[in-house]
C-alpha cells in the first residue's frame, strides 16, 4: 500500500469520530483550511508523519506535494463536518466533474452550478485551494440536502498534486469536464413515460 493510500486510510479513521482524539483531529484539520496556502501549525502533528521537508533542486515540486497532503486533509474534514456517517468512493473514474454533475442533475440552479464548476475548472494552481474550498462547501451542503455524493479522496489527492503540472493539468481538466457535461441516459421509467406520451 502506498504512502498516499495509508494517508487516506488515516483520514477515514479520523472521520469515524468515535473518540475525542478523532473529533479533535477533524476539527483542527478543518480549521486549517482557513489559513491556506499557509500550513497551519496545529495541523503538523497529524500530517507531518506522511510528508518530508522539501529540499534540493526539486524543492518547489516537493513543497506542492506537501501542500497537497495538507489541503486534502482539510477538505476531507470540511466535507465531513457534521455528517453522521461518512461516505467514500473507491471508483477510479469519478472526479470533481462527477460530483458537480450529480449535484446539478436534479437542481433548479443548473446554470449557477455550471458557473461554479467552470470557475473551479479554470483555476490557476495558486488559486486552486480557494476554489476547492468553495466547491467542497457547496458539495457538503448538497449532500445534507439528500444528494448522494461520495468522494474518492485518493483520486482527489492525485488530481490536486497533478494540477501544478502544466502538462498533466489539461488532462485532468478534460476528465472533469467530460464527467460534468456527459449525457445522462434516461431511465427505463422515463423512457416508458415518454413512449406513452407519443
Amino acid at each position: 500500500m502506498s504512502n498516499v493510500s495509508n494517508f487516506i486510510d488515516q483520514l477515514k479513521g479520523w472521520g469515524t469520530r468515535e473518540t475525542g482524539d478523532q473529533r479533535t483531529a477533524m476539527a483542527e484539520l478543518r480549521r486549517g483550511l482557513q489559513e491556506f496556502p499557509h500550513l497551519a501549525p496545529y495541523m503538523h502533528r497529524y500530517i507531518a508523519p506522511f510528508t518530508s521537508y522539501p529540499k534540493g533542486k526539486d524543492r518547489w515540486k516537493k513543497q506542492w506535494k506537501k501542500q497537497t497532503y495538507y489541503l486534502t486533509a482539510a477538505l476531507f474534514a470540511q466535507f465531513h463536518s457534521g455528517s453522521q456517517t461518512a461516505q467514500y468512493s473507491s471508483e477510479k473514474y469519478i472526479n470533481m466533474g462527477t460530483y458537480f454533475h450529480d449535484a446539478a442533475k436534479n437542481s433548479e440552479s443548473k446554470e449557477s452550478i455550471e458557473r461554479r464548476f467552470n470557475a473551479l475548472l479554470t483555476a490557476h494552481p495558486q488559486d486552486l485551494h480557494y476554489h476547492l474550498r468553495q466547491a467542497i462547501a457547496f458539495l457538503h451542503s448538497e449532500s445534507k440536502k439528500g444528494a448522494n455524493i461520495a468522494i474518492n479522496w485518493e483520486k482527489m489527492f492525485w488530481d490536486i498534486w497533478d494540477w501544478n503540472d502544466d502538462e498533466k493539468r489539461p488532462l485532468i481538466q478534460e476528465k472533469w469536464a467530460a464527467n460534468f457535461w456527459h449525457r445522462d441516459y434516461p431511465t427505463k421509467k422515463e423512457t416508458e413515460i415518454k413512449n406513452q406520451g407519443e
